[in-house]
């Protein structure tokens, strides 16, 4: 039986991109779910968060997570003198710190525009990231990160971007020069709840650095919507 080699493709076209939406609708479905049951309205958006939900899904299912029960997501789209960095206990369901934080000086001003993984750049970097340990540097205790992004954010240890507090991120900073400080591409945190949130997801957890850049999400492996349903149906979720 002769079949049209062009109708094929079109018909192969078809199912792949049908069956991508199908995907996508029961992710959806499971990000909004959560998104909403955490109370992230107005926080972040929910396809920030479904992005930060993918990635943290695949980084689980090839067994990279020590500590799989948290998500860290730190959304650089908003601005820096509103709260940004997320903290969410991902089998409770609940949202555990939500907080300022400083991204690079010269990744942009009050708005992060601009990102890099070069080592020397000043700037923040974009994706997913593993905590590590922790150890007593010039800003006091120190978070060490593991950038799994080869060419986005793989220098990130070289680099010593790290969390750490700093007294240039706070309110009363805001109140003085109308935004916080920026840091050398570090996410710091305020002093008074940095080493809390730094014992908590230290050792494995799963960080997210979101940003308004586009080429990030078409070229990132862990933003793999058809993995992440894949280890969501061996749970049995």
């Amino acid at each position: 039986m002769h079949i049209n080699a062009s109708l094929s493709r079109k018909s192969l076209s078809y199912y792949r991109h049908g069956s991508q939406k199908i995907v996508n609708a029961k992710l959806r479905k499971v990000a909004s779910s959560l998104y909403h049951h955490i109370g992230l309205e107005g926080l972040t958006s929910l396809e920030t968060f479904e992005n930060s939900l993918i990635g943290y899904l695949n980084l689980k299912r090839k067994g990279l997570l020590k500590k799989d029960d948290l998500l860290v997501l730190i959304d650089y789209s908003k601005p820096s003198d509103t709260e940004r960095f997320f903290v969410i206990d991902v089998n409770k369901k609940k949202l555990l710190y939500k907080s300022l934080v400083a991204h690079g000086k010269n990744s942009g001003d009050k708005y992060a525009w601009g990102f890099s993984n070069r080592p020397g750049s000043h700037k923040s970097c974009l994706g997913f990231f593993i905590t590590g340990q922790t150890y007593e540097g010039k800003h006091g205790l120190s978070l060490s990160l593991l950038g799994v992004e080869p060419g986005i954010n793989d220098n990130a240890y070289k680099r010593r971007i790290v969390i750490h507090g700093a007294d240039y991120v706070s309110q009363e900073f805001i109140e003085k020069y109308g935004r916080p400080g920026r840091s050398f591409g570090c996410p710091a945190l305020p002093r008074n709840v940095a080493n809390s949130i730094i014992e908590l997801i230290k050792d494995g957890s799963c960080l997210f650095i979101s940003g308004p850049d586009k080429y990030y999400i078409k070229k990132s492996r862990f933003i793999n919507a058809k993995g992440a349903l894949q280890y969501l149906e061996k749970a049995g979720i």
